[in-house]
């Protein structure tokens, strides 16, 4: 296993070590943590991350979020205090733009969070549990931690139990209590750690699947292999249950959801004129163009099918997005899929998305023999060329054609989040 590496002295290397000067323990209810940094790949994180430590920002602090064989995420200081809805939304105020390097997010390595934009980095920080490679060059990696005791108390929080957006039950176990800035020289008991493994070839794209499976949603589908699955708490029927985030190749991520509403005696063509009214604005706008829109049946079960594309701004930055959404109709429930990515890399997973489609099944039903795939894009040139309320087109987009895309653009001064 890589990880293994992060815990062997290796006594024939010297330790690594780009800083000679400053380290950071971050000490927790459950034990500290010693951070040494890579200011050669990370100059700006490291100076901000340091002066931040220096200045008693993080005391107090708790690490907010804590999945499991991912990773834990810590540094927001709303959670001094405050409203938990407002957890994973704080900042200091200012940004670090991007320094995306070629370190792997291996086991034990600290990287920066930040919300859609590569630029809006600011205190919130997370450390990988387990080898998390999909996040690799698109998070700032700025350094490690760099004692047994350092993954020890790391295994110890990602551990806790955990309730709703994966907040530790318990916050006190969680709590950094103080962050100290030391010299090299003061801490005794650092591991020998060899060179931090860097990616030397390109990432090759995975073209497996995995089996998602849920009893309480009654749902089953395959979602690519290796990709980061989540389950947003549910705020509304647009809200997502299922989110897939796939690595970024283009300006934004490769995102499926899924998304189950109640049909509330609703008929499909019900949804569709509801719908229709609903885009009318964004059309008029000249932000949302559909590509194309018509009826189909997927897996026995009457569906629609749209393509659309749009462009929209965030921070001053255009992102040119290309959806497809899927509704499969039931009597008791609408179930929707929908698909974005940048339109330039939009073909590159429209098959993996229509192979997702065609998997779903209502795991409570007889299994069915699979008649009708998802019809393609009726135009293929398009194919090839392809939570902030400012956003207002967007969001109205998003809720009407599916809500994959709040995942994909969240403006920085809302989100700091992975």
């Amino acid at each position: 296993m890589i990880f293994l590496s992060l815990f062997l002295i290796n006594l024939g290397n010297q330790s690594f070590a780009q800083s000679d000067d400053k380290l950071v323990i971050l000490h927790t209810n459950l034990g500290n943590m010693v951070i040494e940094f890579f200011p050669n790949d990370a100059p700006n994180h490291v100076i901000n991350f340091i002066k931040l430590s220096e200045n008693g920002f993080y005391d107090g602090t708790i690490f907010h979020r804590v999945i499991p064989g991912f990773m834990i995420q810590g540094g927001d200081p709303n959670t001094k205090n405050g409203d938990k809805s407002t957890w994973g939304t704080g900042g200091p105020g200012n940004f670090v733009n991007a320094e995306f390097n070629n370190i792997k997010h291996n086991r034990g390595i600290v990287s920066m969070a930040r919300s859609a934009d590569p630029n809006s980095a600011g205190s919130q920080f997370f450390i990988v549990h387990k080898d998390s490679n999909f996040l690799d060059e698109q998070y700032t990696v700025f350094g490690r931690i760099v004692t047994e005791e350092s993954f020890e108390t790391l295994d110890k929080i990602a551990s806790v139990k955990t309730g709703d957006k994966d907040i530790p039950i318990n916050t006190e176990q969680v709590k950094i209590t103080k962050v100290e800035v030391v010299n090299r020289s003061e801490v005794s008991n650092l591991l020998e750690l060899s060179d931090p493994e860097r990616i030397t070839t390109p990432i090759e794209k995975s073209s497996g699947s995995q089996l998602f499976e849920n009893k309480a949603l009654d749902v089953a589908f395959n979602v690519p292999e290796g990709w980061l699955l989540q389950q947003p708490k549910k705020i509304n029927d647009n809200s997502p249950d299922v989110v897939a985030v796939g690595p970024k190749v283009g300006l934004i991520n490769p995102v499926f959801s899924l998304t189950i509403s109640n049909a509330k005696g609703k008929t499909l063509d019900d949804l569709i004129k509801e719908k229709g009214e609903f885009l009318k604005n964004a059309l008029k706008s000249g932000n949302l163009e559909i590509i194309s829109q018509e009826k189909s049946i997927i897996n026995e079960k009457q569906a629609y099918v749209t393509n659309a594309k749009g462009l929209f701004q965030s921070n001053g930055t255009s992102y040119n997005v290309q959806f497809r959404e899927v509704i499969i109709s039931t009597p008791e429930k609408f179930y929707t899929f929908a698909y974005s990515n940048g339109v330039d890399n939009f073909a590159d997973q429209i098959s993996r998305f229509e192979e997702s489609v065609n998997s779903f099944k209502i795991t409570s039903e007889p299994t069915k023999e699979v008649k009708s795939p998802v019809s393609d894009t009726p135009n293929p040139s398009a194919l090839s060329s392809n939570q902030d309320l400012t956003i207002f087109i967007l969001l109205g987009v998003t809720a009407a054609i599916g809500a994959s895309v709040a995942v994909i653009l969240k403006k920085r001064k809302k989100h700091e989040s992975l």
